[in-house]
């Protein structure tokens, strides 16, 4: 499942390992090969909790669609 994240980013969420809210309105994105981590950068706590819930009930509704 592919999931846009800001602006710029967009992840496979079968692909990454963790994710995580970060200090300073920020999100980050782990995969299996430390090389491709990533910090997505907001310019609220606001706007990058919002995405972070949507990145939860996509990977929520993932592992049900995976069961």
């Amino acid at each position: 499942m592919w999931l846009r994240v800001g602006d710029e980013e967009l992840i496979n969420l079968t692909q990454v390992t963790s994710i995580k809210k970060g200090v300073q309105s920020t999100i980050e994105i782990r995969y299996p090969d430390p090389k491709f981590h990533r910090t997505v950068r907001f310019t609220a706590d606001e706007d990058r909790d919002a995405v972070f819930e949507r990145i939860v009930d996509n990977m929520v509704r993932l592992r049900i669609a995976m069961e």
